[in-house]
């Protein structure tokens, strides 16, 4: 996965509010009014254009006429404005900015500024936020400093304001991502222009994933001098992560954390993620850990990403991670991590351990079980020896089936010993 992909899902939540925003028409004005009058200004402000200059040069630029270049890019504008002015935000295509991404990309900083300016007069319109949009990332790859700033400082709603930050951050991040962190070392979250900005944490995920996309032994030389900072996030961590494949990468990660305890939880997502993809090589690093830092997090963790492709061994390996006194609880554990998705094999692996003291982990596995597989756990209620907690279980498990059946709840009910506990139980479940 690309940097730029990565970085453009940490803000999708936020293109989704800006495009609620305008599939709903939740423009500040009355829908109607408003409607109407953004109508009337993007066509005033296409005849203004066409009398005047959308691409007037500023004072660094001399005042000659438009080059052939920046009129073919004119026209691609205002066909585009005049063409989707009446449109929803979901509705303009991203075939339909191809024209004019290709044209504005052929233009300087300078112009594209002057671009963004001009275009920010004519919102809320739909067609003028999409362009807006195109042209601030472009403005990004050359200026990215300035595209932030405008991004930042636009007087839209906080929907807007993000989708377009994020964007010219994933963009800058993409194709200079060491410009992006000296930036990001040098700003001061609690600034009024930067609050806003999502969080610190959602920043330096972005620039710190970009980092090491462009240059691995550079992001670990600065992920190291954040760690002694206790700067570093778990979230940025995570993201990076996914990115690796192979069980070098993941050692010199995990070894640029040093041995902090604030940096537990991003050893956790680290380790969670090399569990998944390579997880003897992962077994083999924790268990060369002292017993302070396997801590609880980190080995639920490993168990649960491990258990995804290998249950039988995930178990095998978590259990001997605890002594005699916490084992009973272990196998539990291990047992209901895989007992939702494959029950028998669940419970073949604890009776496989020969142990005379499993019945609380046999339980606790038919009771997760229940919820997936009540048929299932109806069939081994003979393995519970407790009274009360089979009918809790089989209440579960009766629940389950009176969810997708319920003709055959009221038999199972009907047939069981239990019949007047269980009739309490439906009638509950009945009335809510």
């Amino acid at each position: 996965m690309s940097s730029k992909e990565v970085i453009i899902s940490l803000f999708a939540c936020c293109i989704s509010f800006a495009a609620g925003y305008f599939a709903k028409g939740n423009e500040p004005k009355g829908a109607t009014q408003q409607i109407t009058e953004t109508k009337t200004q993007v066509t005033e402000q296409s005849s203004k254009l066409k009398k005047t200059d959308f691409a007037k040069p500023t004072e660094h630029i001399s005042s000659s006429p438009l080059s052939m270049n920046e009129q073919q890019t004119y026209d691609v504008l205002e066909d585009f404005l005049d063409k989707h002015q009446d449109s929803n935000y979901l509705t303009i295509t991203n075939k339909s900015l191809a024209p004019l991404y290709l044209k504005l990309n052929q233009l300087d900083a300078q112009l594209l500024t002057q671009k963004a300016q001009d275009l920010l007069s004519l919102l809320p319109s739909a067609a003028a936020s999409r362009a807006l949009g195109v042209t601030l990332e472009i403005l990004a790859e050359q200026a990215p400093i300035t595209a932030l700033d405008m991004a930042l400082s636009l007087s839209v709603s906080k929907e807007f304001k993000l989708t377009y930050a994020w964007s010219v951050l994933s963009v800058w991040t993409s194709k200079s991502p060491l410009d992006a962190y000296e930036w990001y070392l040098a700003q001061d979250f609690s600034q009024s222009n930067l609050k806003d900005f999502g969080t610190e944490n959602m920043v330096s995920t972005a620039v710190l994933s970009g980092l090491y996309s462009y240059d691995k032994t550079l992001a670990i030389t600065k992920i190291t001098e954040l760690s002694q900072q206790n700067k570093v996030n778990a979230p940025s961590l995570s993201l990076i992560s996914r990115e690796i494949n192979n069980s070098e990468e993941f050692r010199n990660l995990l070894n640029a954390l040093g041995t902090d305890k604030e940096n537990k939880m991003g050893r956790t997502e680290i380790a969670g993620e090399w569990f998944s993809k390579a997880p003897h090589d992962a077994a083999a690093w924790v268990d060369m850990l002292s017993e302070e830092q396997k801590n609880d997090q980190l080995l639920r963790q490993a168990l649960n990403r491990w258990g995804e492709s290998s249950p039988l061994q995930a178990s095998d390996w978590y259990i001997k991670q605890f002594n005699e006194q916490q084992q009973l609880k272990a196998i539990s554990q291990a047992a209901t991590t895989f007992a939702a998705r494959d029950p028998q094999s669940a419970l073949d692996w604890v009776d496989g351990l020969n142990r005379s003291d499993t019945d609380s982990a046999v339980e606790e596995l038919l009771h997760r079980a229940s919820y997936k597989n009540p048929d299932f756990v109806i069939a081994h209620l003979d393995r519970v020896n407790d009274e009360q907690r089979k009918i809790t279980i089989l209440q579960s498990a009766i629940y389950s089936i009176h969810q997708e059946d319920p003709a055959k709840a009221r038999r199972l009910v009907d047939a069981s010993p239990n019949k007047d506990e269980l009739n309490e139980y439906l009638e509950r479940i009945n009335s809510y």
